[in-house]
């Protein structure tokens, strides 16, 4: 498959992660010093409790804004601030503003590399997302995020062998209970031409991406090419069958289309 859809699609476990409602995103930490004064505190928890409604986005942003010019120190300002940019759909905005949270944290937020890493990667800038990830692995080892997501930029930055020893770093983390990791190695796999390795896991996530392209796509060329290996007619056709369940040919790779439209 080409990338940008299989990125919008596995983005999606970093992406539940990072915006998942933990204590930091309930508001009952911070990072840096909060600003001294009441009326700051009420202007931050009212931030957060638009976060957290989902609701006048527009004015938290304006908020956190605001914050960040009353002191400019303030890294989870600069970070909600982000987020807030995030949750209307400016990622270029949220970097730049992801990008001074973590600076100024010296590295002490996992939540700030994650969401700068996963911003990066959807406005296309994959060498610092890339450098975000391998930063979470250096300072938060325990956490499986970093790993799985080197193995994301893996697959647009091209260096799939690495990519493959940091997912099975991430399943060892995961312990077997994260579908979309399943899935990304199977395609790591799959690039690495290892199509046999990349059919036991396409198998174990079948029920849950069977209408996917992105799924249906590689799932048949690694059938494709084991079924040749073994001169396996059955394994054939259910390679084709994979195939014609692909809804959006013009994101398939010519390589991968030329295995079946010649047949």
């Amino acid at each position: 498959m080409k990338t940008n859809l299989f990125l919008i699609l596995l983005v999606t476990t970093l992406s539940t992660s990072v915006f998942g409602q933990t204590d930091y995103f309930q508001g009952k930490r911070t990072y840096c010093e909060m600003p001294a004064g009441s009326e700051t505190k009420k202007l931050f928890d009212l931030g957060m409790d638009c976060i957290k409604q989902n609701m006048y986005i527009g004015a938290a942003n304006k908020i956190f804004q605001d914050l960040i010019k009353k002191d400019s120190s303030f890294c989870d300002a600069y970070f909600f601030a982000g987020y807030t940019f995030r949750l209307s759909n400016m990622n270029k905005e949220a970097v730049i503003m992801y990008y001074m949270a973590d600076s100024l944290a010296q590295n002490k937020s996992i939540e700030f590399k994650q969401n700068l890493a996963v911003a990066s990667m959807l406005v296309g800038n994959s060498k610092l997302s890339r450098k975000k990830f391998k930063e979470m692995t250096t300072y938060f080892p325990g956490n499986p995020e970093g790993y799985y997501g080197i193995a994301l930029t893996s697959t647009l930055i091209g260096d799939f062998e690495y990519g493959l020893e940091n997912i099975d770093k991430a399943e060892k983390i995961y312990n077997g209970h994260n579908d979309d990791s399943k899935f990304l190695k199977g395609v790591l796999l799959t690039l690495t031409g290892k199509h046999k390795e990349s059919l036991e896991y396409y198998e174990k996530v079948r029920s849950r991406f069977s209408k996917d392209d992105n799924f249906n796509g590689n799932y048949a060329l690694s059938l494709y090419e084991v079924a040749i290996l073994n001169n396996d007619e059955k394994m054939l056709k259910t390679a084709k069958k994979h195939y014609q369940k692909v809804k959006d040919k013009s994101q398939l790779t010519d390589y991968l289309k030329s295995k079946f439209e010649t047949q």
